[in-house]
């Protein structure tokens, strides 16, 4: 459903082009800002901005969405007339994890009562939500006393529990470096050290440069997503 603001767009420039010069002084008193958003999480965040009203009545909402064309918004709400600069906030739900968004605070005066009717855009900007599950913090783990130190934070609102694999493809075949169990409070971080098998450790000592790629696996108990990802072993 479009909003208010969106429906009276292309009214607003229409009747901005005819209403003359007096018109103009008006619509020069009224300006939006787009601030950052703030508290953001893996599902949630706080849009905020400020609206120069010049004193006059304004409907206001945020748009937002993956790309710069948006395709959501808030529900629209009004500041009464007599005031100046208002700051705004607005609270967006249902986001998806570790996913970029757009946004921008939009304001409109002027309605089907009062005219002329004017709609202000606001400059584009966007955030990144959290990510859920184990996140790993380097990719490239050092290898001391037979064991891999993997730095890895636990994001979102549950203790990531599951098991790791360190994983090699040579000559088709799959060979397993390391593998262990991990638990980690939610909001924490931690240095897992799984033991690596003598064959990888054969690996890394004979090969250049004392590195060897593999890959990590983070197969989650509690419902989070998988984590695959390239790393580098070094040897120390």
């Amino acid at each position: 459903m479009q909003s208010t603001i969106q429906r009276f767009a292309m009214v607003g420039v229409v009747i901005a082009a005819v209403a003359g010069l007096a018109a103009g002084s008006a619509q020069a008193a009224v300006s939006t800002t787009t601030l950052p958003a703030t508290a953001v999480t893996s599902g949630s965040a706080f849009l905020n901005g400020t609206v120069s009203t010049g004193g006059a009545a304004v409907l206001w909402q945020f748009e937002y969405g993956t790309t710069s064309s948006y395709g959501k918004t808030t529900p629209v709400q009004e500041i009464l007339a007599g005031q100046g600069t208002v700051p705004l906030l607005d609270r967006i739900g249902g986001l998806k994890p570790g996913t970029k968004y757009h946004f921008r605070l939009d304001a409109q005066t002027g309605g089907a009562s009062t005219y002329p009717l004017f709609v202000y855009l606001g400059q584009d900007r966007s955030f990144t939500t959290n990510r859920l599950g184990l996140i790993i913090t380097s990719a490239k783990l050092s290898v001391r006393n037979g064991r891999a130190s993997i730095p890895v934070t636990c994001a979102g609102t549950q203790t990531c529990k599951g098991k790791l694999t360190l994983t090699l493809q040579r000559a088709g075949r799959t060979l397993t470096l390391a593998s262990d169990s991990f638990a980690i409070r939610a909001g924490r971080k931690s240095t897992l050290k799984p033991k690596l098998s003598k064959t990888a450790l054969n690996l890394l000592k004979n090969a250049r440069g004392h590195r060897l790629g593999a890959k990590l696996t983070a197969k989650s108990s509690v419902g989070q997503p998988k984590l695959t990802q390239n790393v580098t072993l070094i040897l120390k």
